[in-house]
C-alpha cells in the first residue's frame, strides 16, 4: 500500500504524520509526506519519502510580514489582505499541483484539513482519502463545540452548529482550487465546503490520533470517526550530556515548557517561578522554546531551548505546559502529573477536559498566576495519590498502541474496499 500524506502548518501539524509514516514503512508499506520545506530534513531523517510544497507556513511566519500579521491580525488587517493576495494564495495554487504530483501512484490519501484540495485530487484519481486532523476539530458532535470557535460547552444543538464554520474554511482560496480543478484536473468549478464531509458519494472517514479515554462521554461520532490512540514518534534523539549530568546530580525536576507559545509577561512569570521553586524546594528543567523565557543554568535549574519530551519526562516529577496536544500526549504516556496554563485554540479545551477526567491539575491562567499557585501545583505533583493516578493512566495509554491501530485501520479500508456509505 502506497500512502500519500498531505499536511501544512507547524511542527504539531507534521509530527503525527511522520510517526504514521514510520509505522507504515515498518509494516511493509510505503509513505510520502508532502509539506513545506521547513520540514524536509525532519521528514527525510526519519526515513520517509518527501515532496516539497510551495506553501511553507513556518517560513511565512518567520517573515516580517508574517510575524506582524500573526502577532497583531486586526492592526495589520490590510497587510494581511495584500499578503494573502500576492503571496499566500499564489503559493497555495502551486501547492495544489505539488499535492497532485505527490498523489500520483498512491493507493490512499491521508490529509490534514489545511491541505485543501486533497479530496478533489482523490476523486480525480479514483482513490480513497481519509481526514486526519491532529485535534478533534472537524466532525460535528453534540458533546462539545468546535475548538476553533470556543472551548465552552454551549449545549447539544449549539455545539453541533459551531462546526458549520468548517464548511467555510476553504472560501478564501476557492478561486485557487477552482483554477486547479479546471487547468490541472479538467473538472468544473465547485462551491466551497461541498467536500467537508463527503467526496460526493461516500462519507470521508475521519481519524483522530487521540486516546478514546479522553472522550468517554462522546457518543455522536456516528461510526464515522476512529479514535486510534495517540501517535508517538519513535526517535533516536537523546538528551544532551549536560542535561544528563543535571538530572543525575539531584532530585527529579519539574519540567516547564510552553513550546512555541509566547508568554505575555515572561519576566514576571520567571520571577514567580523561581520563587515557587525555592519555596517548594524543587528543581526544574526549563525549555525556553519561543516563550520569551531566558535564564542561566544552575545546580537547581537547567535552561535549554528544546529537547525530546518523552526522553525527558520519564526523569521528571511533572510538567507545567501550555496544553498543546503533543505535549499533553507525551505527559500522559510518561505517567506524570501535568499542570496546564493554556493560551488559545484547543489548549483551554484540553486543560478543562483533563482536569474533569482527573488526568490533570486544575488549569491556571498566566494573567492572574501567583507564586502560591505554582507552589501548590508543585506540592500536588508530589502527592502520592496524584502520582499513582498519572501512572495508571500512563499504563492504559501505552497499551493502546495508536500507531499500529491506524495502520490496521488503513489496511482494512484499502484492501477490503469497504467504505462508509451515506445513509
Amino acid at each position: 500500500m502506497r500512502v500519500c500524506i498531505m499536511t501544512l502548518g507547524s511542527r504539531g501539524d507534521v509530527q503525527p504524520y511522520v510517526a504514521l509514516g514510520k509505522e507504515l514503512i515498518k509494516k511493509g508499506h510505503s509513505a510520502m509526506i508532502c509539506t513545506g520545506g521547513s520540514f524536509k530534513q525532519f521528514v527525510e531523517e526519519n526515513g520517509i519519502e518527501y515532496k516539497e510544497t510551495a506553501s511553507d507556513l513556518m517560513a511565512i511566519a518567520a517573515t516580517p510580514e508574517g510575524k506582524a500579521i500573526l502577532e497583531h491580525p486586526l492592526k495589520n488587517f490590510r497587510l494581511a489582505l495584500r499578503y494573502s493576495k500576492y503571496v499566500i494564495n499564489p503559493a497555495y495554487r502551486k501547492t495544489l499541483d505539488d499535492f497532485y504530483d505527490a498523489a500520483k501512484g498512491a493507493d490512499i490519501i491521508i490529509f490534514h484539513p489545511k491541505a485543501l484540495g486533497a479530496v478533489d485530487i482523490a476523486v480525480d484519481l479514483g482513490i480513497p482519502c481519509v481526514s486526519m486532523p491532529p485535534v478533534p476539530i472537524t466532525f460535528p458532535v453534540s458533546e462539545f463545540a468546535n475548538l476553533a470557535v470556543t472551548h465552552k460547552n454551549l449545549g447539544p444543538v449549539l455545539n453541533k452548529l459551531t462546526y458549520k464554520v468548517n464548511e467555510k474554511a476553504e472560501s478564501s482560496q476557492i478561486n485557487e482550487i477552482n483554477d486547479f480543478r479546471k487547468k490541472t484536473l479538467g473538472l468544473r468549478k465547485r462551491k466551497a465546503g461541498i467536500y467537508s464531509y463527503t467526496d460526493g458519494q461516500n462519507k470521508i472517514p475521519v481519524i483522530y490520533p487521540i486516546s478514546p479515554r479522553l472522550f468517554p462521554d462522546v457518543t455522536s461520532w456516528n461510526r464515522q470517526v476512529f479514535l486510534s490512540g495517540f501517535l508517538y514518534l519513535e526517535t533516536d534523539e537523546t538528551l544532551s550530556n549536560e542535561l544528563k549530568r543535571f538530572l543525575e546530580d539531584g532530585k527529579k525536576p519539574i519540567v516547564i515548557t510552553f513550546s512555541s507559545m509566547p508568554l505575555s509577561k515572561p519576566e514576571s512569570f520567571m520571577h514567580k517561578l523561581m520563587q515557587a521553586l525555592r519555596v517548594a524546594g524543587e528543581r526544574a528543567v526549563i525549555l525556553t522554546g519561543n516563550s520569551g523565557i531566558t535564564g542561566n543554568s544552575s545546580k537547581d535549574c537547567f535552561f535549554t531551548k528544546s529537547c525530546p519530551h518523552l526522553s525527558l519526562f520519564q526523569y521528571s516529577i511533572g510538567v507545567v505546559h501550555h496544553g498543546g496536544v503533543g505535549t499533553m500526549a507525551a505527559a500522559l504516556k510518561s505517567g506524570i502529573p501535568q499542570q496546564i496554563i493554556p493560551f488559545s485554540v484547543d489548549q483551554p479545551f484540553w486543560a478543562d477536559r483533563l482536569y474533569k477526567l482527573g488526568y490533570g491539575l486544575k488549569p491556571l491562567k498566566e494573567k492572574n498566576l501567583s507564586t502560591e499557585d505554582l507552589v501548590n501545583s508543585f506540592k500536588m505533583m508530589n502527592d502520592f495519590g496524584i502520582q499513582t493516578k498519572a501512572k495508571q493512566v500512563g499504563e492504559k495509554i501505552n497499551a493502546e498502541k495508536g500507531n499500529e491501530r491506524i495502520v490496521e485501520y488503513l489496511e482494512h479500508l484499502r484492501f477490503s474496499r469497504i467504505y462508509p456509505k451515506e445513509s
